[in-house]
């Protein structure tokens, strides 16, 4: 009875957990650039990056110390090699002194018997059958031109990476604010239409009450009718706007779509700063931290390290070497009585390029031409960067200018919205009066959200080229 009871009791938790929502939670501009540096993902695949470009230095380096390596060998001898000598000429040409030793030798194996005058000489067999070799080798680079210009290089790879990194980070953080500045506005489209809405809903109320009472046709109540109709489409398209520009932006900042979470904020937030913006010279703002030129520079900087790395390579190379081997030869297996010898040998080599320089000064004629082409790339970049600085101030400006336009263009809207809305209830203006002063006011309150928007996407771009984080 007891094990009913408890999956019973699992279910029931279960079921509770399942049926609560979790609260959402509440985001801020701030907030959701840093949930964004430190969830995204492409600040991650950044920061992976510019750990492989250090791994990749450190083998580099290591290249520079002693390399040590060990080999074991065994060979076979399947036919040993043979070769012939005529003792009979060698013995007839000893000294007194050599031929009792030689004849001494001979029944003791060592040497054949010497032939009789007019034989043919007897093959000799050389060598044995089993041969073990074990060895260790050093070498040490002294003076290595190639590996110190790869050292460098890799210095100068991962500045790079640090640079694409931070590249990464203001592009990240510039999507973050643009995606966050679409939130509000969609938002405050929409707080818009609704008001709209409800103004549409109280307009053709009234116009039922007094079509009830004969005041108006109708026509009018049926027009009034499908206006509030329209709307509606409307109002479910900006729902849809709203829950995209979520998701966009939970997607910039590295989470999950479906976490719940409500963005803090308005565009009635940056009036003041609006207000009391100065625009600066374009000849006063400086490209000096704009990544795509950085980028540029070190890429020219590589080029130049590579041409380095080219004449070394047809430079010669001093190096220190070593080896020690310990070996044993026999014939019989298994091996019986083995003697075992070893041998060692130290030197220094030097490598000298001969032939070499050839094909080096193509290549280095090919550098260069990279390197010239570069420096035009990044000429036509700093041009091209200039142009979207002149082009973002001017943004910035009109943004303002409309701002200023429509402030008071709403509050022109809304007095004139009220005033025939009274003139309509006491029958002095016209249903088309009325509509027309309706539109009026939802046309200058999106376009006074908009200039708002126009002038934070453009603030937030001039950010990005001129390369703050």
């Amino acid at each position: 009875m007891k094990k009913p009871l408890f999956i019973t009791i699992c279910l029931f938790t279960f079921s509770c957990f399942a049926q609560t929502k979790s609260e959402p939670v509440s985001i801020t501009l701030q907030q959701a650039i840093e949930i964004a540096l430190n969830e995204s993902p492409t600040i991650k695949i950044a920061e992976r990056t510019i750990e492989t470009k250090k791994l990749y230095k450190k083998e580099q380096i290591v290249a520079l110390f002693p390399s040590i390596s060990g080999t074991a060998s065994y060979q076979r001898t399947l036919q040993k090699q043979k070769v012939i000598m005529d003792f009979s000429r060698i013995s007839s040409g000893m000294g007194d002194l050599l031929k009792p030793i030689y004849e001494f030798l001979i029944p003791m194996g060592f040497v054949p018997p010497i032939p009789e005058s007019g034989g043919s000489p007897e093959p000799m067999e050389m060598g044995t059958f089993n041969n073990l070799v074990f060895s260790a080798n050093l070498t040490l680079p002294i003076i290595a031109p190639a590996l110190w210009s790869v050292v460098k290089l890799s210095s100068i790879d991962i500045e790079l990476a640090v640079e694409q990194s931070r590249a990464s980070k203001i592009a990240l953080i510039n999507n973050v604010k643009k995606a966050f500045y679409g939130v509000l506005m969609v938002q405050e489209s929409y707080l818009v239409l609704l008001d709209n809405y409800k103004n549409v809903e109280q307009k053709a109320k009234l116009i039922s009450d007094k079509f009830n009472q004969g005041l108006v046709s109708e026509f009018e109540k049926l027009r009034a009718e499908v206006q509030l109709q329209n709307l509606k489409p409307n109002l479910a398209a900006t729902l849809n706007a709203i829950d995209l520009s979520h998701k966009a932006l939970k997607i910039y900042m590295g989470v999950d779509v479906s976490e719940p979470m409500v963005f803090i904020g308005a565009l009635k937030d940056f009036e003041m700063e609006m207000e009391t913006v100065k625009l600066p010279e374009l000849n006063n703002l400086s490209l000096e931290n704009n990544s795509d030129l950085r980028q540029l520079d070190m890429a020219i900087l590589q080029l130049e390290r590579s041409r380095k790395i080219v004449l070394s390579g047809s430079c010669p190379m001093f190096a220190l070497q070593g080896s020690y081997q310990y070996m044993t030869m026999g014939d019989d297996i298994p091996a019986k009585d083995l003697i075992w010898f070893p041998t060692s040998v130290i030197g220094i080599s030097l490598q000298i390029p001969i032939t070499s320089w050839a094909s080096t000064s193509y290549k280095i004629k090919q550098i260069k031409n990279n390197i010239l082409n570069m420096n035009d790339t990044r000429l036509n970049a700093e041009r091209m960067l200039r142009l979207s600085l002149s082009n973002n101030l001017n943004n910035i400006d009109k943004a303002i200018a409309d701002f200023e336009s429509c402030s008071e263009t709403v509050k022109m809207a809304t007095r004139a919205h009220s005033i025939i809305q009274k003139q309509y209830e006491v029958g002095l203006a016209t249903w088309l009066d009325f509509n027309d002063a309706e539109m009026a006011l939802l046309g200058s309150k999106l376009q006074y959200y908009q200039s708002i928007y126009d002038y934070l996407v453009a603030q937030s771009e001039l950010e990005y080229v001129l390369g703050k984080n």
